[in-house]
């Protein structure tokens, strides 16, 4: 007899997640307004193993989710990507922002922390996306599903 994980491919539940990617999560982070350089949008996937039903993102997905606490100065370098690729700044303005920034959030955490984080993550657990990757999965599902209990039948 089968078991249910061979009624769908891995590589159907991979396209799955992709799709849930595009269509929910994505939107939701530029929602947000988090988008500044477009990394985080290119690095977000399915995780290496694919059929696991993990989705990745770049490491610093943790402070969009939750924001920074204070306490600790984050790296000035990535500040610095980030000003040049938000606002358009010139090195030498970029520079100056990003330790600026740096500092602030040092002594007083992220807009994210103080606001007790995003709901960036919590689009993939709503119930429209949870409704639609079953509908997705069992749009895929059925039909093995049925010729598997007509084969039973049949004996």
């Amino acid at each position: 007899m089968m078991v249910a994980t061979e009624f769908i491919t891995i590589e159907e539940i991979t396209s799955v997640m992709e799709e849930v990617i595009e269509r929910f999560l994505i939107p939701r982070f530029n929602e947000l307004g988090m988008n500044a350089s477009g990394d985080w949008i290119k690095s977000v996937g399915p995780a290496a193993e694919p059929g696991k039903g993990i989705i990745m993102g770049l490491d610093y997905t943790k402070y969009l989710t939750k924001g920074r606490e204070p306490g600790k100065r984050p790296p000035v370098s990535a500040l610095e990507r980030w000003a040049k690729a938000k606002f358009g700044l010139s090195d030498k303005q970029a520079e100056s922002m990003a330790w600026a920034v740096a500092k602030k959030i040092e002594k007083s955490g992220t807009t994210w922390y103080q606001k007790g984080g995003s709901d960036l993550l919590e689009v993939l657990e709503e119930q429209q996306t949870v409704n639609w990757i079953m509908l997705k999965l069992g749009e895929k599902a059925t039909p093995r599903i049925q010729e598997e209990l007509l084969r039973q039948l049949r004996g």
